[in-house]
């Protein structure tokens, strides 16, 4: 194997990794919501940990290997491998914010569940923030269009 190969692997293992982490968090946000009881709501968002290190496991891969294939291809300085990293960075932006709303409400289920502090509507409305599905959404759409945008290379 030469080492383009191996970056080319390295680079899809971390896209692999990072959709991965990506869907993990979607499943676990939806399957929350249709839960009742705040202790299996906490069980269910704190699996979103797992989503969140393959996230970043493959955001780093993915990363490292992206410009390592770059700097082999002369590919600096092209404009759509630019707008595709200033994407992948609001992509993660987005879905750390995301996911900081989301262990806030995992620790106000805790809360419910454990201590009895709080109530279930709160929960319910937190849970069911639109802000918070906005920030996972947009998350998601803008790492697409990373996606799109590496396969396409428009303009190369």
């Amino acid at each position: 194997m030469t080492g383009y190969q191996i970056g080319i692997l390295a680079h899809l293992i971390g896209v692999i990794l990072f959709f991965a982490g990506v869907a993990i968090a979607a499943v676990v946000v939806s399957a929350a919501r249709s839960r009742e009881n705040p202790s299996e709501i906490a069980l269910i968002l704190g699996l979103a940990r797992h989503g969140a290190i393959l996230l970043a496991a493959g955001g780093v891969i993915l990363l490292l290997a992206g410009f390592y294939l770059s700097g082999k291809i002369d590919g600096y300085g092209q404009r759509w491998l630019e707008i595709s990293i200033l994407l992948f960075v609001v992509s993660l932006v987005l879905g750390y914010l995301g996911g900081r709303r989301s262990r806030s409400v995992r620790e106000y289920a805790v809360g419910l569940a454990e201590r009895g502090e709080g109530d279930t509507q709160t929960l319910r409305t937190m849970l069911e923030s639109r802000a918070m599905a906005w920030l996972y959404w947009l998350s998601a759409i803008t790492a697409v269009i990373v996606l799109v945008l590496m396969v396409w290379q428009p303009g190369s």
